[in-house]
C-alpha cells in the first residue's frame, strides 16, 4: 500500500509540474520553431530550484527532469527498494505527452500567425495581390518602393487565360500547400545534398588578400586541354596559387572563413549513369520543369536534358567561366534552357540563404541574444545577381517565356505586367520588312520577331511570383542589350549616371555574342567596365554592411564572378574578353579543330589567291598592299565588276575616300547605315550589274543584315577574312552564271579570282575558313603568296 501511494505521489507531482509548465508557456509570446532551417525551439528559462540540462533529444530531457525534479523522493525509496516501476513509467509518458501538446499547440498558433502576416503585406500599392513572404529588407523588398523602370505603370497577368476565380483567392488557396512544399522541398534537399556544394564552395569563401594578387596575375596562370564525350576539345586555364592555409585548432569551427574557396576547380564530365541535376545541386521545383522548358529541334524533349546539355550545366554549376563558339541556331533552345536554369537556381539559393539568415536574426533580436557575425553575410552592396546580355527584343522574348515556364509550369501563379511584355516584346504581325523566303536558314532564325536593339527589363523573383518591368535596384535578374544598357550606364565608370545596380552581378551571360560584333562592340567594352566596380553612392543603395560579403567589400567581386559567353563562331574579341576575366575557378574554352572548312561549299570554280600582309592588326599595312599593289594589278588586267568585301566600316570610309580622289577608278558603294535607303541601294546594285561601275564597296554588316543576291560579280577581293566562316562561301557563291548580265559577258576574259588579304593575326578567322590544318601550314609557311582552285 505505501508503494501504491508513493507511485500515485509521484504521479500526481510530476502532473501538476507539466501543467505548470504548460499554462505558463501559453502565456508567453508564441516562438516559431524553425526545425525546417535546421534549428530547435529555445528552451524557457524558468524559476524553478532545480538545475535544467539542455539536450538534443525531447523525450529524453523530458525524463532526465522528471527524475531530477522527484531526486529527494527517487533516492529514499532506492535506499530501501521501494519503487514502483509502472507507477514511474505511467509518470514518464505524463511528462512526454504534455510535451507533444505544447508543441503542437505552438505550431497551429504560428501558422496562422503567419498567414496573418502575409495577407496583411499581400497587397501592393497598385491593388495588385503578390504573395511575397520572408524577402529580407536588405534585398529591397519592400512594396512601397517598387516602381516600374520606364513610365511607372503596374499591372498583374495570369498565365491562364480563363481568369474565372480571383487573384486573391487563387494565392489564399495555395499560399498554405507552397510553404508546406518548401518545407518539404528544403528538408529532402538538405538530406540528399552533397557534400560538394559548388554554390556554398564559390560565394560563402573569403579570398585572401595574397590568393586574390595572384589570382589576378594572369601570367601565372597554367594551361590544359582535355577533350569530354559531346563538346569536345576543352581548353582548361586556372590560376596558379600557392597559400599556405593556417592549421585549425581543434575547437576551431570549419565555417570560420580560414578555408579557401575552390580555386582552380575544374569539372568534371558527367556520367551517363548519374543524375546530373542532383549533382549540380538544381532545385526541385525546376527539375520537374525542365522537360516543359526544354527543346530539342522541333519538338521537347522528351527527357530532362540532352548530354550537351548536361555537359554544359555541369560547367556552369561549376562557376566556372565559359566560352562555348558553336552556339549555332540549332544549338539556341537547348543553350537558352541550360543558363536560365543555372541563372534561376543561382537566384533561389541566394534568396534562400537570406531568407534564413534574416529569421535566425530576428529570432536572436527578439531573445536580446543577437550578435553581429560574419557567419550572417550572405549578399552583395546591390540586389541584382545575375545579368544576361542578349542582342534582339525577341531573344529577351523567348528567354524570359522560357524562365516562365521553369517556374510555374503547371501552377495558376501570377506573373505580373506579363501582359504588357507580350505587346512590348512579343512577335507582332508585319514586323518583319525584309523578305526571308529567300534567306538563308540562320539568317531568318536570328531576325525573327521584334528586332529592336534597345531594350531592358527587370525580373524580380518571389516565393509564388515574378515581376517584370521591375525596377532594377529591386531585381534579381536583369535583361538588356548592350546598348538599352548603355542608355542607363552612360559612357564611362566615371560618369554620374546611375549604374550601381551592377556592383554585385555574380553571374554575367553574354548569349549570341557574335551578333554584338555587328552591333556595337564598344557598348559591350563600357559594360564589363562598370559591372562590379564600388558604388558610387552607397546611402541610395540602402544596404545593410553587416550583411555585405567580405570579398565584395574587399574589392574581389570580379574575382567571384562568373562570365559565360555564348557565340555562333569563334571571334577573337570574345577570346579577348573571356581571357581578360579573372575569376579563381577558372576558365574553359571550348576549341574543337576545324576539319574542312566553308572553302568546301563553294560550287564557283575560280583562282583563290591567298596574300599574306606583314604585321599584326595592322590596317594601314593592309591599306598600302590594297592601294599600291592591288588595285593597280586590277586596272592593268582589265577585270570588271570586283566585289570588294570589307568587314569593318573605318576601312571601309577609308578606301572610298581614296578612290574618290585618285579618280581613276569607278566604284559603287554599299555600307550598313544604307540599310533604310532601298533606293540607294538599288541605284548602286544597278550599276554594278550593268557595268557603269567595275568595284562595289560591299560592307560585312549590311551583308549580316540583309544578305541580299548581288548579281553581276565576277571577281571578289576580301580586304579581311570574313568574320564568319559561312559568309565566304555565300559571298563566292554570287559568281554563278544565273547570276550574271548576258550584255556585258564578252567584256569578262577568263576565270573568276577570289582574292584574299590576311595578316597572321587572322589565324581564327582562317581556321573557320580553310580549316585547321591548312590553316596552320599557311601561317607558318615562308611564302607570302599562294595560289589554288576552289569550286566543285
Amino acid at each position: 500500500m505505501a508503494r501504491g501511494r508513493g507511485g500515485y505521489t509521484r504521479h500526481h507531482n510530476s502532473y501538476n509540474k507539466a501543467k505548470r509548465k504548460k499554462e505558463k508557456a501559453e502565456s508567453l509570446p508564441k516562438r516559431k520553431q524553425y526545425e525546417e532551417f535546421g534549428e530547435a525551439h529555445p528552451i524557457e528559462q524558468e524559476e524553478l530550484n532545480v538545475k535544467r540540462r539542455k539536450v538534443k533529444d525531447s523525450e529524453e530531457n523530458d525524463s532526465e527532469c522528471v527524475e531530477v525534479e522527484n531526486a529527494d523522493e527517487s533516492s529514499s525509496d532506492e535506499e530501501n527498494g521501494d519503487t514502483d516501476a509502472v507507477s514511474q513509467l505511467l509518470a514518464t509518458f505524463s511528462a512526454v505527452a504534455h510535451k507533444a501538446i505544447d508543441s503542437d499547440e505552438e505550431d497551429d498558433a504560428l501558422e496562422e500567425e503567419e498567414s496573418s502576416e502575409v495577407n496583411e503585406d499581400s497587397n501592393d500599392e497598385d491593388g495588385n495581390i503578390t504573395v511575397e513572404p520572408e524577402e529580407s529588407d536588405e534585398e529591397g523588398d519592400d512594396d512601397a518602393v517598387d516602381e516600374e523602370n520606364t513610365d511607372g505603370e503596374a499591372e498583374q497577368d495570369s498565365i491562364s487565360t480563363d481568369d474565372t476565380q480571383s487573384l486573391g483567392d487563387v494565392m489564399d488557396d495555395q499560399d498554405n500547400t507552397e510553404v508546406e512544399e518548401e518545407e518539404e522541398e528544403e528538408e529532402e534537399e538538405g538530406s540528399n545534398q552533397s557534400q560538394k556544394d559548388t554554390f556554398s564552395n564559390h560565394f560563402e569563401k573569403n579570398l585572401c588578400e595574397a590568393a586574390a594578387e595572384q589570382v589576378k596575375n594572369l601570367k601565372s596562370w597554367t594551361s590544359s586541354f582535355k577533350k569530354w564525350p559531346t563538346l569536345g576539345r576543352i581548353k582548361i586555364e586556372v590560376p596558379n596559387v600557392e597559400i599556405q592555409t593556417p592549421k585549425l585548432l581543434l575547437l576551431a569551427d570549419d565555417e570560420d572563413g580560414t578555408s579557401l574557396p575552390n580555386i582552380g576547380d575544374i569539372p568534371k564530365p558527367p556520367e551517363k549513369i548519374t543524375n546530373i541535376l542532383d549533382d549540380c545541386n538544381i532545385r526541385k521545383a525546376l527539375c520537374k520543369n525542365i522537360p516543359f522548358a526544354n527543346i530539342c529541334g522541333s519538338s521537347k524533349c522528351p527527357t530532362s536534358l540532352t548530354d550537351f546539355q548536361k555537359e554544359l550545366l555541369t560547367i556552369l554549376s561549376n562557376y566556372s567561366d565559359l566560352y562555348f563558339p558553336q552556339a549555332t541556331f540549332e544549338h539556341w533552345e537547348q543553350v537558352r534552357t541550360v543558363y536560365a536554369v543555372h541563372a534561376i537556381n543561382h537566384i533561389l539559393k541566394t534568396r534562400k540563404k537570406i531568407v534564413n539568415h534574416t529569421l535566425k536574426i530576428t529570432k536572436a533580436k527578439a531573445e536580446k541574444r543577437y550578435e553581429c557575425s560574419d557567419k550572417y553575410r550572405d549578399q552583395g552592396y546591390a540586389r541584382p545577381k545575375v545579368l544576361i546580355l542578349l542582342p534582339f527584343k525577341h531573344s529577351a522574348y523567348r528567354l524570359v517565356e522560357t524562365i516562365i515556364t521553369l517556374l510555374f509550369e503547371g501552377k495558376n501563379t501570377a506573373v505580373q505586367n506579363h501582359s504588357r511584355f507580350q505587346e512590348d516584346f512579343g512577335p507582332g504581325e508585319g514586323e518583319d520588312s525584309v523578305n526571308k523566303r529567300a534567306r538563308p536558314e540562320d539568317f531568318q532564325e536570328t531576325f525573327k520577331g521584334d528586332i529592336s536593339e534597345d531594350f531592358k527589363i527587370g525580373l524580380k523573383l518571389t516565393k509564388s511570383s515574378l515581376k517584370l518591368y521591375a525596377d532594377f535596384y529591386h531585381s534579381d535578374i536583369i535583361i538588356a542589350s548592350p546598348l538599352g544598357l548603355r542608355y542607363v550606364v552612360g559612357n564611362s565608370v566615371k560618369t554620374d549616371a546611375e549604374a550601381d545596380f551592377l556592383t554585385s552581378i555574380e553571374v554575367l551571360i553574354l548569349d549570341q555574342a557574335d551578333v554584338f560584333m555587328m552591333q556595337n562592340w564598344e557598348h559591350v567594352l563600357v559594360l564589363m567596365e562598370t559591372i562590379n566596380h564600388h558604388p558610387h553612392d552607397i546611402h541610395k543603395l540602402d544596404t545593410d554592411l553587416t550583411r555585405v560579403r567580405l570579398w565584395s567589400l574587399d574589392g574581389h567581386s570580379k574575382l567571384y564572378r562568373q562570365t559565360v559567353i555564348f557565340s555562333a563562331t569563334l571571334v577573337d574579341h570574345n577570346r579577348a574578353l573571356i581571357n581578360k576575366c579573372t575569376n579563381f575557378t577558372g576558365r574553359l574554352q571550348v576549341l574543337n579543330p576545324v576539319e574542312h572548312g566553308s572553302v568546301q561549299e563553294v560550287v564557283v570554280q575560280a583562282e583563290l589567291v591567298l596574300s599574306r600582309i606583314s604585321g599584326m592588326r595592322d590596317p594601314d599595312s593592309r591599306f598600302q598592299h590594297f592601294t599600291q599593289e592591288l588595285l593597280p594589278q586590277f586596272r592593268s588586267s582589265m577585270r570588271h565588276n570586283v566585289l570588294v568585301y570589307i568587314p569593318d566600316y573605318c576601312d571601309y570610309i577609308r578606301l572610298v575616300r581614296y578612290l574618290k580622289e585618285d579618280g581613276g577608278t569607278s566604284a559603287a558603294t554599299i555600307n550598313e547605315y544604307m540599310v533604310g535607303q532601298n533606293s540607294k541601294v538599288a541605284k548602286a546594285r544597278s550599276l554594278f550589274f550593268d557595268g557603269k561601275r567595275n568595284f562595289l564597296l560591299y560592307t560585312e554588316r549590311f551583308h549580316f543584315y540583309r544578305r541580299y543576291r548581288i548579281k553581276g560579280v565576277r571577281h571578289i577581293i576580301f580586304y579581311d577574312v570574313p568574320s564568319y566562316p559561312h559568309f565566304f562561301s555565300e559571298i563566292c557563291n554570287l559568281m554563278v552564271e544565273g547570276n550574271q548580265n548576258p550584255r556585258v559577258r564578252q567584256k569578262h576574259l577568263g576565270a573568276s579570282t577570289v582574292t584574299v588579304l590576311f595578316q597572321r593575326s587572322d589565324l581564327t578567322k582562317l581556321v573557320g575558313v580553310l580549316g585547321s590544318t591548312r590553316a596552320g601550314e599557311l601561317i607558318n609557311s615562308s611564302k607570302s603568296v599562294h595560289l589554288c582552285m576552289i569550286g566543285k
